[in-house]
């Protein structure tokens, strides 16, 4: 018999798991790249792909914090770094009507020292 969840929970998933078809197609559009088949079920890991320039591991939630874990950070970072992709993880903050509230990206700090030293 499946898990039957309290209404206001079965309502978070629905909305956040709709949300994540649409976060994945429009990060894929408007970085130039595409979508991993099966979200990185299979051997392909992460969400979204630029080939040679970016791994996405895309996220979202509707509560008022997100918790990123060593385990996300490294399945993303050793994807990544095996093409000599940059890994990130966006996280979007959603209403429970599933409108767009935040949208955050974390990357290693190693990324941050090159955007910022690449214009000096």
């Amino acid at each position: 018999m499946p898990l039957k969840l309290p209404k206001s929970k079965q309502f978070n998933r629905k909305v956040t798991h709709t949300r994540c078809n649409t976060q994945e197609k429009e990060r894929a559009k408007k970085l130039g790249g595409r979508r991993v088949k099966g979200s990185g079920c299979g051997v392909e890991k992460g969400d979204v792909r630029v080939e040679g320039i970016l791994r996405l591991e895309c996220k979202n939630t509707t509560k008022k914090s997100f918790s990123i874990t060593q385990e996300m950070i490294e399945k993303i970072e050793n994807a990544a770094i095996a093409s000599g992709e940059v890994p990130a993880i966006e996280v979007e903050f959603v209403n429970e009507k599933g409108k767009l509230l935040h949208k955050v990206a974390v990357v290693p700090s190693y990324v941050l020292e090159a955007i910022v030293s690449h214009d000096r």
